[in-house]
């Protein structure tokens, strides 16, 4: 019988020899931490910048791409622009704006 990993709340089987499971060992590989998944987190201070100023950043999180996305939104900015800002495809974009609808429609 196989193991399961050895971080809480992680159902998953461990790989063979090992006390992780692939995706935890992924996550300890690109950040040190097995636990960090890129939706969790945002630095909303980095955020608020970037909203307010309009300008590319890189090596955002999923999480922080998508605030930055609806502040911009807020803001009356263009799909393309927020994009260009972002590091995604515009589609992406009316993608996001569009399930926000929706959400706040059933709301």
């Amino acid at each position: 019988m196989s193991r399961l990993c050895r971080i809480d709340d992680c159902d998953r089987p461990a790989r063979p020899q090992r006390t992780l499971c692939v995706r935890c060992r992924e996550r300890q590989r690109r950040s040190g931490d097995p636990t960090v998944t890129q939706w969790g987190t945002a630095d909303e201070f980095d955020v608020r910048i970037i909203v307010e100023e309009k300008r590319p950043a890189e090596a955002l999180t999923r999480l922080e791409r998508v605030l930055v996305a609806r502040g911009l939104t807020d803001r009356q900015v263009p799909a393309s622009e927020v994009a260009r800002i972002v590091g995604v495809d515009k589609r992406t974009v009316e993608r996001w704006r569009s399930r926000d609808r929706r959400e706040r429609q059933a709301a």
